[in-house]
């Protein structure tokens, strides 16, 4: 009698945790087999992409396809009738990020438009004991410190010359950054954006893992890189590009790392390009998961396997200019960079000491297909930074601050480059940013190709690569006279502004001998840009007027 009832109490226990296994919610990747029968075309992009991105693409000659277009959202429908919550989707994956227990997970394998699926998340799994953003409590690494109004900001501003781009008035105008992070810990209360809440700059938000527009929590590390962009405290903290826009976009679970957080990436991703963004910065990175089955070896850093480097090189080719940090792993077992990283178009970056030597975290290349990486190297050992648990400024280290510094620094540059030449592809201005770099005559897998000059940027931004024209101006710094010659024109036209952007003065110049000469006797000291419009050519250079 004992024995059956032992007996029946194990089998009732084994159905029990069957019932619960089966209703027990995961989430899952659905591989979709086509977008069939899609109500969206391309013929009416405007329906799924803003007008903003539509511009984009035309200036850059990128063409809208197939896959541009949503997620069939017939596929929506059915997959949601079985019961399971549609989490997120990709278009350019051809993916949706669903939970559902196991019942619902095998209907929806039944599905006639369906690939496969794959358990990317568990909600029954252990949480990691990694601390993925530790925050850093680091001393003053400086011996003088700048009193400009950069603040301790000084030294990783100065490093790139950036100073020069904002005194020319290259700020960040006109131009939209998304952040794909963890969490944006009080950022809507920070001192540190005060000037970008009191502008508006702060143009879109959302949470890619709770499906909710709410962003200012979860984590301190998003927080901390927006400031490297976006701060504007005079005396405390610049930021590189203070006078960007921004959309904050959270996909990453902090206190987990599984895969399903490389497709929150791609969703957001998507999210940025259709909203008109110019530029992703990710200080994100994946090489092992909690699950060892996700986890990625070296092999698979070739730029091409993981889904989260597949959607950022597409990223790239839709006309988004991806900056990516290539990891902290320089100094553990791992070493090499992580997804996305190894992105084939993406714009990796190292970190470097105020002395600019490499910080031994900084994750190296080359990539497992032999690619050099990282492409260009930043201060990130280490930035000064906004806090978010002080509300407060205070050091901290890491990749994770030297890949948004570069990114507030190409923010900077493509609105340079914009005004004088023509539209630039994300590709075309990643190699101009490794051409003006320290290192750009012998890269390495440490350094890329090194530090990128502003100097060099602004000299090498005219139409005709004023670098390679032969055209100088002198002398500079001017005094009362300056002037240029050009051999082969009669005519010229200049058209001068200040560091702000105003035109200060424009005439038209009659050579002698191809030499042209002009005044700047009521000029005040400062910065300003020449324009030189000739028959055939279009100059553009900076100048400066001493005491």
């Amino acid at each position: 009698m004992k024995t059956i009832l032992r007996k029946n109490y194990w089998l009732t226990v084994l159905c029990l945790l069957t019932i619960l296994n089966a209703n027990a919610q995961d989430r899952y990747i659905v591989f979709l087999k086509n977008k069939a029968n899609n109500p969206y075309t391309i013929s009416n992009p405007s329906e799924y992409l803003s007008v903003r991105a539509i511009n984009r693409r035309t200036r850059m000659n990128i063409p809208i396809d197939s896959s541009d277009l949503p997620v069939n959202p017939a596929y929506v429908a059915a997959i949601k009738n079985t019961g399971a919550i549609v989490l997120n989707r990709s278009k350019w994956l051809n993916t949706m990020t669903i939970q559902a227990d196991t019942n619902q997970a095998i209907a929806i394998g039944n599905l006639p438009f369906v690939v496969r699926y794959k358990k990317v998340f568990g909600t029954n799994v252990h949480k990691s004991s990694v601390n993925k953003f530790p925050e850093e409590n680091i001393t003053n690494p400086f011996n003088k410190i700048d009193s400009s109004k950069y603040g301790n900001a000084w030294n990783q501003t100065k490093m790139l010359n950036a100073q020069n781009l904002h005194e020319l008035g290259f700020t960040g105008k006109n131009i939209q950054i998304a952040i794909i992070d963890a969490g944006f810990r009080n950022a809507n209360t920070h001192t540190a954006f005060d000037s970008l809440r009191a502008k508006n700059q702060i143009i879109g938000t959302w949470n890619f893992t709770d499906n909710t527009s709410f962003v200012y929590d979860y984590s301190n590390h998003g927080t901390s890189v927006l400031s490297c962009i976006g701060a504007n405290v005079p005396d405390t903290m610049i930021g590189l590009a203070p006078d960007a826009k921004f959309y904050l976009l959270k996909t990453e679970e902090e206190a987990t790392e599984y895969l399903v957080e490389e497709y929150n990436w791609a969703a957001a991703a998507e999210y940025a390009d259709s909203a008109g963004a110019d530029i992703i910065n990710s200080s994100l990175g994946y090489t092992e998961y909690d699950a060892a089955s996700q986890s990625y070896t070296y092999n698979d850093m070739n730029g091409i396997t993981a889904p989260i480097t597949i959607a950022a090189d597409i990223a790239v080719d839709k006309g988004v200019l991806v900056v990516n940090s290539a990891g902290n792993s320089g100094s553990s077992t791992w070493f090499y960079i992580g997804a996305p990283a190894d992105g084939k178009n993406v714009l990796s970056v190292g970190a470097v000491d105020p002395t600019k030597m490499i910080a031994g975290f900084s994750s190296n290349g080359p990539t497992a297909d032999g690619r050099t990486k990282p492409d260009v190297v930043a201060q990130g050992a280490p930035a000064w930074i906004a806090k978010a648990n002080t509300g407060s400024f205070g050091f901290g280290s890491g990749t994770s601050f030297s890949g948004p510094i570069i990114a507030g620094f190409s923010a900077c540059a493509l609105e340079l480059l914009q005004s004088v030449a023509p539209y630039k592809t994300p590709l075309a201005f990643k190699e101009w940013l490794k051409e003006n770099s320290d290192q750009h005559i012998n890269p390495n897998n440490q350094f890329g190709w090194g530090i990128p000059d502003a100097n060099l940027l602004i000299v090498s931004s005219g139409i005709n690569q004023i670098n390679k024209s032969k055209i100088t101006l002198y002398p500079n710094p001017v005094n009362d006279f300056c002037q240029f010659n050009i051999s082969n024109s009669q005519i010229a036209e200049i058209a001068i502004y200040t560091s702000t952007g105003a035109l200060l003065k424009q005439e038209k110049l009659q050579s002698t001998n191809g030499n042209f000469k002009f005044s700047t006797a009521n000029f005040n000291p400062g910065l300003y840009v020449i324009k030189i419009y000739t028959e055939n050519s279009v100059y553009s250079m900076p100048f400066s007027k001493n005491q």
